[in-house]
C-alpha cells in the first residue's frame, strides 16, 4: 500500500443540453449588459460630460413667452382691433429705450389704443426699410418704405394716417390726464 494522500477522482458534471444553452446564453446576456453600461458611462464621461460636472446641476431653464405686442410690417394690417398704432423702429437704436417710454407714458391714457411694436432689426422687417426712399404714400402695404422711426395708426385694416418725425409721434401718443379727478 501507498502511504500518503489519498487520491481525489475528479468526476464529471454531466449536463444536458439545454442546460449548457442556458450557460451560454446567461454569459451572452451578461457580456451585453457590461457592453451597454460601458457605452453608457463612456457617453456620460466624454461626450456630454454631465456625470462628473456638477456646474451643469444648477442652470436656471427659463420658459419661452410670446410677445404678442410685437408684429411684422407685412401682417402689421392683420390684428383683431379695429383702430390701433403700429410703432416701427430699430430696437438696437440708442433711442429706442425713449421709443418705448412714449408708448409707455401713451398706454397710461384711459381709452389708449393698443400698440404693436415692428422692429427694423427683424430680417422680415428688413425689406420695407429705406431711408433714402421713404414711399409713405403707399396704397398696398408691399409698397410702404419707413426710415428709422414711423408710427402707424391703422383703421379697419387699412392704413389711416402716418407719423415719420419724433415731434409728431411724441404729439399722438402724448398722456392726457384726466381732468375728471377731483382732489
Amino acid at each position: 500500500m501507498t502511504k500518503g494522500k489519498p487520491k481525489k477522482i475528479k468526476q464529471e458534471k454531466y449536463r444536458s443540453e439545454e442546460q449548457l444553452e442556458m450557460i451560454r446564453f446567461i454569459r451572452i446576456l451578461i457580456i451585453v449588459i457590461i457592453i451597454i453600461l460601458g457605452i453608457y458611462f463612456f457617453t456620460r464621461i466624454f461626450v456630454t460630460k454631465d456625470l462628473l460636472n456638477k456646474e451643469e446641476d444648477n442652470t436656471e431653464i427659463t420658459e419661452g413667452t410670446i410677445n404678442y405686442t410685437m408684429t411684422l410690417i407685412g401682417s402689421m394690417l392683420n390684428k383683431p382691433e379695429d383702430e390701433y398704432y403700429v410703432i416701427v423702429y430699430n430696437a438696437h437704436d440708442i433711442r429706442s429705450v425713449y421709443y418705448s417710454g412714449l408708448v409707455s407714458n401713451y398706454n397710461r391714457n384711459e381709452e389708449a389704443l393698443t400698440v404693436y411694436y415692428a422692429n427694423l432689426g427683424n430680417e422680415l422687417n428688413q425689406k420695407f426699410y429705406d431711408p433714402e426712399n421713404i414711399n409713405l404714400e403707399a396704397n398696398q402695404i408691399s409698397d410702404l418704405r419707413v426710415g428709422d422711426l414711423t408710427l402707424v395708426r391703422v383703421e379697419n385694416g387699412e392704413i389711416a394716417e402716418i407719423f415719420d418725425s419724433e415731434e409728431d409721434i411724441a404729439t399722438e401718443l402724448a398722456y392726457i390726464e384726466n381732468e375728471d379727478t377731483e382732489i
